[in-house]
């Protein structure tokens, strides 16, 4: 079913069911607050306060990769077909691809 993805305080990204308003799991893999959260397909992307991004197996609730490389928090994540965005407090913004794990 349809589902709601959001990034919280306490460091973990929730995923709701739409039609019930009920968690339907939480992703934990940060060490700061989550900011930004993005879903393509069956990827979701958290980006975090602890520098990194982490892009999820939606289905599986599991990390599939580890994106660090920012000198700051990461504020803003997006999502496409092929690759994944981020923009940081360190005034970068970074692509990633295929060669980041995603």
């Amino acid at each position: 079913g349809d589902q709601i993805v959001s990034g919280a305080d306490d460091k973990s990204v929730i995923v709701w069911d739409a039609a019930t308003g009920q968690q339907a799991s939480k992703l934990e893999a940060h060490a700061e607050a989550v900011y930004s959260v993005a879903v393509e397909g069956s990827r979701i992307v958290s980006a975090s306060g602890d520098g990194t991004a982490v892009v999820w197996d939606a289905a599986g609730a599991q990390p599939r990769a580890q994106l660090a490389g920012h000198g700051g928090a990461v504020l803003a994540a997006a999502s496409a077909a092929s690759a994944v965005a981020t923009a940081a407090s360190d005034a970068t913004v970074a692509i990633w691809g295929s060669d980041a794990g995603l």
